[in-house]
């Protein structure tokens, strides 16, 4: 009978695996920026008001390429292979809309009539010293396409939005491939699209790495463990199947892979290898009683089948606990692992049934020597703790107070560009934007009309938001500025016949309102529709900023807000963009950090009672399952790392994980306790069987989350760093103060003094 349901689960098992590859040949990598925005919030709302009222989705989908010359730009080959390079791009697929000196053409007025002429003579050097005395001399081509120091200037070409990556790649290689065959000085392209390829480029890379150096590990912790090929084998397959699964779980819910979702293969592996082991080790021991295997096995899954649910429970509800975050990609990623955990655990327990069903005994049963190493080992351990308690607490007083002195100095920033690797030429290209132009960072404003009657129409409120324009630029830093502004003032001096003199606003509303009919009849008909309202009451302000991070934008917007209170304004401002709001992720992750660890510890006070229906029990499983979260956060500030989207979520996570074996050592505490065994005896036997259970779970999951240290994004980097200290900070505190704690508060609950141990009780594990 137990043959005939074990071959029933083995056929359950290969039918959906079998099933898991079809999903999961549609599996993709994806990087969307816009999908980190934060679910619900004001300024999401406001945002998406401003992109429907002004399009400027358009402007975020930006190329910008930057094409220098040692010479000067004023040279005739360098003008001719930009201007090529220009009508190039403008004749791709995708591409919206192009800006380029080279191919810009200057509208003016002669009286009645429209007149027309380049911008740069590009085929006629003759006139390069006059275009170039028009071209500083006017700023708003000067301050937008040409460099700080006059030796490069810049194509700004807009793509559609939503292009697949195919379209993408096609797009980016055929405008690298012109540039290359023009041979220019220097080419530094930024985009986008180029941010979006580079991430899902290292994204599929890094999952390769992950796997391969996990699995690697894994199964060398194994074969140290069980000294057979085949016990290697078996759970090698089930992390497998356990990734197919949840991969194929990814897929059939029309999800894709993104930075965050990249690290469940090798959570998963650790995690489903946690299980393993703790059913194998304890079956081992069963078999190692003498007990008959089918009993053997029975009685494992009796004594530690709950325990390893109640461990699957914590961890998973630690990462359901991302649920409450409003960024839709770590919210996906918490429900993902938890559901993969689920199943991880589900699986583990069929296969591992019917393997050690239909196989014999492992031949690691007859090898005593290990396992009497083992017990000699932590024998002495214990021994060390008994007498050398006070010294312990106070070891971690101490250590607990330094850790909290240091997590008051970790910093809430970050930004995009940090996660992407130190050696990719893309950061070169940004660094040159930024050094030479205006930076990469998108700026947006909304100004609103608050006082009524008023308008943007009226002149004197034009002037007030030119004071705006000149203190953003002058004070803040943000160049590349462009706003309906910028096309009055370029209609007066169309009207004045291209006198750079008069590039300024028109000084009546006769005048205004005659730009504003002869704009609406040109080529900048549909640019000004991206910066003005039609009604007057809200214009659009967009400029460009450096690479700032969220830490650095903050002063930048604390200034902007006392410039305008202590203005008296007829519109109000407001900020927005995409840059914001990824800034705003950023403090919406690390405000529900709290949150997040005070439902994961529930949880674990919850399964805490189930076990030993003692409030003390909760005291005893939550100190030294707290302490590593602050000696994590202690490593952060005393390393500088700073809290971001990455290293916000792990806290929660770390805490679901680090309680795995306090449970196992409770849930064994329980069984012992009820064979009539005294608390002291109890501890002890518990602490010699699952000793070893513990430093090889925490073995393996170190081996787990250690590949991330492999990974060539930062933030992914630090995330393995810091759950793999925490990780162990846990073993260590599972190994000295939770059997402390459990001596010292059980006993002052029951009013007995507790009996001292001898040495020779405590080296015989087996001694009841």
């Amino acid at each position: 009978m137990y043959e005939k349901r074990s071959w029933a689960g083995f056929y359950l098992i290969v039918l959906l695996t079998g099933l898991s590859f079809l999903p999961l040949r549609s599996l993709k990598f994806d990087f969307n920026s816009e999908s980190f925005f934060p679910d619900g919030d004001p300024d999401l709302v406001f945002f998406q008001e401003f992109r429907e009222q002004f399009s400027s989705q358009v402007d975020d989908e930006f190329i910008f390429i930057g094409l220098k010359n040692n010479k000067g730009i004023f040279d005739q080959g360098f003008l001719a292979k930009a201007d090529s390079l220009s009508r190039f791009i403008s004749r791709q697929d995708h591409i919206l809309k192009l800006y380029s000196l080279t191919t810009t053409n200057l509208i003016y007025f002669n009286g009645k009539d429209v007149n027309a002429r380049p911008l740069i003579h590009t085929s006629d050097p003759s006139q390069y010293k006059a275009d170039s005395a028009y071209l500083f001399a006017s700023p708003e081509y000067r301050d937008l396409l040409v460099s700080k120091d006059g030796r490069s200037i810049a194509i700004a070409a807009f793509n559609q939005q939503h292009l697949d990556n195919r379209q993408k790649d096609r797009l980016l290689g055929s405008i690298r491939q012109k540039t290359e065959e023009l041979g220019f000085d220097e080419t530094h392209i930024t985009a986008k699209i180029r941010v979006e390829r580079v991430y899902i480029s290292e994204i599929e890379k890094n999952l390769q790495k992950y796997l391969v150096i996990s699995l690697t590990l894994i199964a060398l912790v194994l074969y140290i463990l069980f000294r057979s090929l085949k016990a290697i084998l078996i759970p090698l397959m089930i992390i497998g199947v356990s990734i197919a699964w949840t991969l194929s779980l990814i897929s059939l819910t029309g999800h894709s892979l993104d930075i965050i979702s990249s690290l469940l293969p090798p959570i998963l592996a650790a995690i489903c290898m946690s299980d393993v082991i703790h059913i194998s080790t304890h079956y081992i021991e069963k078999l190692r009683q003498g007990l008959p295997k089918q009993e053997a096995l029975h009685k494992t899954y009796q004594e530690i089948g709950m325990a390893t649910f109640f461990t699957c429970c914590t961890i998973a509800a630690g990462f359901l606990t991302l649920g409450i975050t409003d960024i839709i990609p770590i919210r996906n990623f918490g429900f993902f692992a938890a559901a993969g955990i689920l199943l991880s655990f589900g699986l583990t327990l069929v296969a591992l049934y019917a393997y050690y069903t239909l196989t014999p005994a492992p031949a690691v049963v007859t090898a005593a020597g290990a396992d009497r190493r083992w017990n000699k080992w932590l024998a002495w351990c214990f021994r060390f703790l008994l007498g050398n308690k006070l010294l312990l607490f106070l070891l971690m007083a101490v250590l607990a107070g330094l850790a909290g002195f240091y997590s008051s100095k970790v910093e809430v920033n970050s930004s995009l560009l940090q996660e992407i690797p130190r050696n990719n030429p893309m950061l070169d290209d940004y660094r040159f934007m930024e050094r030479d132009f205006s930076g990469t960072r998108t700026f947006e404003m909304a100004l609103t009309i608050q006082k009524q009657p008023g308008s943007f129409f009226q002149p004197e409120i034009m002037k007030e938001a030119a004071e705006v324009e000149q203190f953003l630029k002058d004070s803040c830093g943000i160049g590349y500025i462009i706003s309906p502004l910028s096309l009055f003032r370029g209609a007066n001096k169309a009207f004045h016949g291209g006198d750079t003199g008069y590039f300024k606003l028109p000084g009546s509303p006769e005048e205004v309102s005659r730009y504003y009919e002869a704009i609406t009849q040109t080529e900048y008909a549909d640019e000004l529709q991206h910066y003005l309202l039609p009604d007057g009451s809200r214009i659009r302000i967009s400029g460009r900023q450096p690479n700032l991070s969220v830490k650095e934008f903050e002063p930048v917007k604390e200034k902007i807000d006392r410039f305008f209170r202590g203005k008296n304004y007829a519109f109000a401002h407001r900020i927005s963009g995409s840059a914001l709001l990824l800034d705003k992720m950023t403090y919406s992750l690390t405000n529900n950090l709290f949150t997040g660890i005070f439902f994961d510890a529930l949880v674990i006070c919850i399964i805490a009672l189930l076990l030993l229906r003692n409030w003390i029990v909760m005291l005893i499983i939550l100190i030294p399952n707290v302490l590593p979260l602050v000696f994590m956060a202690g490593m952060m500030g005393l390393m500088g790392i700073n809290l971001k989207a990455d290293t916000s979520v792990i806290f929660a996570i770390a805490l679901g994980l680090a309680v795995d074996d306090s449970i196992h050592f409770l849930s064994r505490l329980r069984l012992e306790l009820s064979r009539g065994l005294s608390l002291a005896y109890a501890v002890k036997r518990t602490y010699l069987s699952t000793g070893k259970a513990i430093v090889i779970t925490a073995l393996v999951l170190l081996s787990g989350f250690m590949t991330l240290l492999a990974s060539s994004f930062g933030g992914t980097f630090y995330v393995g760093l810091l759950i793999s200290l925490c990780l162990f900070f846990a073993m260590l505190l599972e190994l000295t103060l939770t059997p402390l704690l459990i001596l010292l508060l059980l006993k002052m609950k029951s009013g007995n003094k507790p009996r001292s141990l001898s040495n020779k009780e405590i080296d015989t594990p087996n001694q009841l």
